[in-house]
């Protein structure tokens, strides 16, 4: 007779627990997660996404009962394809890699489901959880800032004001007014779909009914976007006289409005449903064979990163770029990368150069082609621990065009940093995004020039 420890064992291997099913594939992803926690604490990117990650996790501990423990054979082998093409495939773009990591497990969840069991909105959450601020900033903050502003400057137009668009900043009356990146909106919907899959993962609302409210919600976040920027303009200019507290208060009170109305709008008609029940005996166990060689292969994935050898470093392009010798009038002298320089030189496609022009430290970087990692000045100072502050467009000395400016703080000194980008016709960008999507459309021509400078301020 068989002791009853190995006895107990052999129970639990031939019918696991359905967590394990979604904990096999969440340990094989670990390289994502470890991508995904760094971008979220090295302060280049808003961390958001911890709190629609504990929003998921309640959710999953909530419908813990209602996951089947005998998977589905097809979603599960689904679950392993995305999971290798994660960890296998090279060369894919880390943000996309934990997009198709978030797909592995929702098809894990999907292996589990029970009939009835509504499970877009866990999708929904799993997503935003991701460090995907930063990245839809520069992909699509600036075509939505600029349709914020050509609606903006509708709405004043019809007040009764000259208003002239230029790019995504607005000229009123002659005083050019910046609609920045918290004017794209991309925060304010990140709040507003977090409530609304929050809502409706906690009411179980079925995926039709989410599917059939996320038009109109979409319609609703641009709409408070667009009175927001258009009460900021108005206090910006002096038609509204105000405070200069309720700049913000402006905004925070349009932002919670939203989110109040998406919430009202989620939860209108919508009874609490009760969690669904699976018939017992509907689903057979996969037989033990197949389950060893399911977790096997879960397994080998997740050691596959410690064994394959390192990515191979993109080629640096530094000795193939003439550097101009002079700037702004003042000669450039070449000086050794600081920690900022060094965290644009990070697997930067092109090359990247540091000077001194008088009081001035000149950071110049060269691509050939569109590129993501064409970042911010400012996305790298805020990885630094500086804080930004006093952002605004002015013109550049030599008359070219608009730059942005603002102001650093952090370690003792205060920085004024100023950036643009130039094409080889001489065409100015003061956005990253607007450049990302001239050059695109081609409607820049490359190479390009990133500049950026920087110098003390007295304190």
């Amino acid at each position: 007779m068989m002791p009853a420890l190995p006895m107990a064992w052999l129970r639990a291997w031939a019918n696991p627990p359905s967590w394990l099913w979604l904990l096999l594939p969440t340990l094989a992803l670990w390289p994502v997660w470890q991508w995904s926690a760094r971008r979220m604490s090295d302060g280049s990117d808003d961390p958001f996404g911890i709190v629609a990650l504990l929003a998921l996790l309640l959710m999953l501990w909530r419908e813990r009962r209602q996951l089947s423990a005998a998977p589905r054979l097809p979603w599960l082998l689904l679950t392993v394809l995305f999971c290798a093409s994660t960890l296998l495939a090279p060369g894919v773009p880390p943000l996309l890699r934990a997009v198709v990591a978030v797909l592995a497990l929702f098809a894990g969840v999907l292996a589990l489901r029970v009939p009835g069991q509504a499970l877009l909105a866990w999708l929904g959450l799993g997503l935003l959880a991701l460090p995907i601020m930063s990245s839809l900033q520069f992909f699509i903050g600036y075509p939505l800032r600029v349709l914020t502003a050509e609606v903006s400057a509708w709405l004043l137009r019809a007040g009764g004001l000259e208003v002239l668009r230029q790019g995504s900043a607005l000229e009123v009356a002659g005083q050019l007014v910046m609609v920045d990146a918290p004017c794209s909106g991309i925060q304010m919907a990140w709040v507003a779909y977090f409530t609304a899959f929050a809502t409706a993962a906690w009411l179980r609302m079925s995926d039709c009914q989410l599917l059939r409210r996320l038009p109109l919600l979409g319609v609703l976040i641009l709409a408070g976007n667009i009175l927001r920027n258009s009460l900021l303009i108005l206090q910006e200019t002096g038609r509204l006289d105000w405070p200069d507290w309720m700049h913000e208060g402006t905004g925070l009170l349009v932002f919670v409005c939203v989110c109040v109305l998406v919430l009202r709008y989620m939860a209108n008609g919508v009874a609490l449903a009760l969690p669904a029940t699976e018939l017992p005996g509907r689903r057979a166990a996969l037989q033990p064979a197949l389950q060893a060689i399911v977790i096997s292969v879960f397994v080998a994935l997740a050691l596959w990163p410690l064994l394959a050898k390192p990515a191979a470093v993109e080629p640096r392009y530094d000795n193939f770029v003439e550097w101009p010798t002079r700037f702004a009038g003042q000669p450039l002298r070449p000086l050794a990368l600081s920690a900022v320089e060094q965290r644009f030189a990070a697997h930067f496609p092109g090359a990247i150069a540091r000077f001194s022009a008088g009081e001035q430290v000149v950071t110049l970087r060269h691509v050939t082609r569109p590129t993501r990692k064409l970042h911010p000045a400012a996305d790298c100072y805020r990885g630094l621990g500086y804080r930004i502050q006093a952002m605004h467009l002015e013109q550049r000395s030599d008359g070219a065009g608009l730059q942005r400016c603002f102001v650093a703080s952090g370690h003792g000194v205060d920085l004024r940093v100023c950036e643009y980008i130039e094409d080889v016709a001489g065409q100015s960008f003061s956005d990253n995004s607007a450049w990302y999507w001239s050059a695109l459309s081609g409607g820049s021509t490359g190479p390009w020039r990133a500049v950026s400078t920087a110098e003390a301020l007295q304190r």
